[in-house]
Parts: structure tokens; C-alpha cells; sequence
């Protein structure tokens, strides 16, 4: 019998999967699509440089992932995300010293440190923007602040969860973006693993002995071990069955996670009709949550590279998106675009375009999660080893650094390794 199976070939899955194999362990990764990465998905038929689907962002030269990446000889594009970025809050499309220089927004100039300094009972993002009185532009700042990097509604987020999530630490630092696509350093961790491609985990039969996984196919593999790296997603969604039953700790620390619609629109341009040194452009209302450039380069701005935006949109923002047909959503975005950066003509310099949908994708069943109001605590209670033979990786389970980030995944399959390792040693070898 192997002594580990790992379910998912994202990066949790598959950094745990490396850890083991290193520790001479025999270990088969089940994956149910034909390729590794997960969400993390670069497109390489989209024009003539990766694109990515999924995941974008290296968080910092410190990052637990930056070791591979300079290992295996990557380019890290450096994305100085702040510096570069543009807001429009109803009066234009301004830079963000404009933006500060407005009176409109002053009320605001606090928010990151009564954010910081929040403490319970815990509010949604809608009840403390109420609470605070912001008004007009503030209030929009305000909601972007709470929500643009996260998946829910204003009533969705909950603040002590933002807090607990590490998410006001995504503003903090330097990002990069691999030139060779983010998947490529997941296909780099991945060398050397048994992956099976094609095994859609149907059920899961644990206790302290082992664990047997079943295929919606029917086909059946047993471990002694095994590490659950699946996405919460498809965990909510009930399409994998355990017996006996998750405790109901786990149980009920999957529903504190809300895990949100997430939809990008790439959008290929025969010229770029934005700021060479734009690097976001960030909206308190319309249709997108972010736009991008693609091939920003914080050393350079983006003159050499093909005309690529992304338009990312989380929350109800994407909810609207996906209920659109692909070519309905592109006419609103580039109206958007019309409106934000006038005397521009988005639709006549559009080359080609493509709309990735997380929620759609029953692999996925939603981009990411976010907390809750009032529903602290639930990652680790995830990431808990309470469930016999049975271990649990993935971003939702991680807060160090950030929650739902790939660095997060990656150290969450770190950690699922080590746990799987004492398991077998304490039983035997």
C-alpha cells in the first residue's frame, strides 16, 4: 500500500506532495483536471506571452515561494501596485495623490489604522462604513478599502476576519509576476510526482488506519495517509463525500467562509490607450472591481509588451458578470472603460477577448473566501488534525502570511506534510 495519497495538484497539493516524495515517502497526486496549477492557470493561446486565469501575484521578495522561483531561473516582473495606481471615485480618473488631495476623501485618511485597531463584537463591512458616517467619495473609498480584495458583498465581509486574514498586508511591499507564467513554478515544484490526471474525487473513507478514496468513475486507491488539498469550494458545494462524517467543528467552519464568485475578462488591444505607468486602475462603482495591464513592468511601465487588460471583478460585481453571456459582459466592460478613461475607444481597438469564470467551473465552485461577520477563528479549525489519517491543506486553511493567497497554499501543504509524516511515524514507519 503507497503511503500517501494527495487530493488536488494546486499548489497546496502539490507542495505537500514534494515535501513527502523529499522524505522518501511513496506518494500519488489525484487531480481531476489535465494539468496542475489549480487556480493557478497561465494561458498560453491567448497572444504571445503567458495570461493569467487564476492567481497573479508573488507577494514580496519574502515570500516562502521565492526560493523556487529563483531556483528554477524565473523572472520575477516587479508590480509596485500602490505607487502606479489610479482611482476613480466619481470625479475622474486621477492618481492617488489626486485622489488624497480631495476633501471628499479625507474622512477616510484613518481607515487603515481603525481597521488595524478594530476589536470585537465584530462588524460587516456595511455596518462599520455606516457606523464611521462615510459619505459620497469617502464611502466609496471606503467600500473599496473593505471589499476589492475579497469575494463578498458588504454584507459578507466581516472586519475581524479582514484583520484576522492578514488582507490589509496586500498593500504592503513590492509584487511580482513570473514572466513565464505563475503555473510554471507549480510545474516546477510538481517534477518528479506521480500525478493522476482525470480522478474527480467522489468520496473519501478515512479513520486512524488509512484512507480510500473513491473516482467518480468508480476507480478506487487506498493510503495509509492521505492530505485533503481540494478546493473549499468543492467541499461546499457537498461534491465529495466523507464517511463517516467531518466532525462537525470542520463542518461548521466551512460555512463561517463565504467562497465568492470571481470572474476576469482578458482583453487584447491592437494599442494601448492607458498611461504607460499605469499599474491598477481601482473603480468605486460600475461593473469591474480592478482593472490591470498585464505586462506592467514597475521598471519600464508596459511600452514593449502586447495591449493586454484584465478586468477583475469579485463579489456581486462578478455575480452580474456571469449571469451575462461572454459577449454581453465584454460590451459593459468596454462602456466602462469609455467611462473612465475618456476620449478613448475601447471597442474599436479590441483584438480579441476571453472571460475566465471561477464560480462556473465545477473544479473550483468559486474564486476564494472571505470571513464571515462574526465567524472568526475557522481556518485553523479547517487545518485541524482531527480527522484521523486524514489531513487537510489549502489556502482557506492558512493565515500566515495572507489568507487565500498562493503563498498560503503552499505553506498550508508544508504543514499537512509534516503532520502526515508524524502520523506514520507514530504508527509504525
Amino acid at each position: 500500500m503507497r503511503d500517501v495519497i494527495v487530493l488536488g495538484a494546486g499548489m497546496a497539493g502539490i507542495a505537500a506532495a514534494r515535501e513527502l516524495r523529499n522524505a522518501g515517502l511513496s506518494v500519488t497526486v489525484l487531480e481531476a483536471r489535465d494539468r496542475v496549477g489549480g487556480r493557478v492557470w497561465s494561458i498560453r493561446d491567448f497572444c504571445a506571452e503567458p495570461v493569467e486565469a487564476g492567481a497573479e501575484f508573488i507577494h514580496g521578495v519574502g515570500a516562502a515561494t521565492f526560493q523556487d522561483v529563483q531556483a528554477a531561473g524565473f523572472t520575477p516582473r516587479p508590480c509596485p501596485l500602490i505607487r502606479h495606481t489610479q482611482f476613480n471615485l466619481g470625479f475622474g480618473t486621477h492618481w492617488l495623490p489626486f485622489i488624497l488631495m480631495h476633501p471628499g476623501t479625507w474622512p477616510t485618511f484613518t481607515i487603515m489604522r481603525r481597521l488595524k485597531q478594530l476589536q470585537p463584537p465584530d462588524l460587516s463591512a456595511r455596518q462599520f462604513i455606516e457606523r464611521m458616517g462615510y459619505k459620497g467619495r469617502a464611502r466609496l473609498l471606503a467600500e473599496m478599502t473593505c471589499t476589492a480584495h475579497l469575494p463578498g458583498s458588504l454584507d459578507e465581509v466581516g472586519l475581524l476576519g479582514l484583520k484576522e486574514d492578514g488582507v490589509l498586508r496586500l498593500e504592503n511591499g513590492l509584487n511580482f509576476r513570473l514572466a513565464e507564467g505563475y503555473d510554471s513554478l507549480v510545474g516546477h515544484i510538481a517534477q518528479g510526482l506521480v500525478i493522476e490526471h482525470g480522478f474527480e474525487v467522489a468520496g473519501v473513507r478515512w479513520d486512524e488506519g488509512g484512507v480510500n478514496v473513491t473516482a467518480t468513475d468508480g476507480r478506487e486507491l487506498s493510503a495509509r495517509t492521505a492530505i485533503c488539498a481540494l478546493p473549499l469550494g468543492v467541499l461546499k458545494a457537498g461534491r465529495v463525500r466523507f464517511s463517516p462524517e467531518l466532525p462537525e467543528s470542520k463542518q461548521a467552519a466551512m460555512q463561517c467562509l463565504h467562497v465568492g464568485p470571481v470572474v476576469k475578462l482578458l482583453l487584447q488591444f491592437r494599442e494601448r490607450f492607458w498611461k504607460k505607468w499605469l499599474a491598477i486602475l481601482c473603480c468605486g462603482d460600475g461593473p469591474v472591481t480592478l482593472y490591470w495591464p498585464v505586462f506592467y513592468d514597475g521598471r519600464k511601465g508596459a511600452d514593449d509588451k502586447p495591449p493586454v487588460l484584465i478586468a477583475y471583478a469579485t463579489g456581486p460585481r462578478a455575480a452580474r458578470l456571469s449571469a451575462m453571456g461572454e459577449d454581453e459582459a465584454v460590451d459593459v466592460v468596454l462602456a466602462d472603460l469609455a467611462r473612465l478613461l475618456p476620449k478613448t475607444d475601447p471597442r474599436a481597438a479590441l483584438l480579441a477577448h476571453r472571460r475566465i469564470d471561477w464560480a462556473a467551473d465545477p473544479m473550483a465552485c468559486g474564486g476564494y473566501s472571505c470571513v464571515l461577520p462574526g465567524r472568526t477563528g475557522a481556518r485553523p479549525k479547517l487545518a485541524a488534525a482531527d480527522t484521523g489519517a486524514l489531513f487537510w491543506a489549502g489556502s482557506y486553511t492558512e493565515t500566515t502570511p495572507i489568507a487565500e493567497v498562493v503563498e498560503a497554499a503552499f505553506l498550508s501543504g508544508q504543514r499537512a506534510a509534516g503532520e502526515a509524516q508524524r502520523h506514520l511515524s507514530a504508527r509504525g514507519g
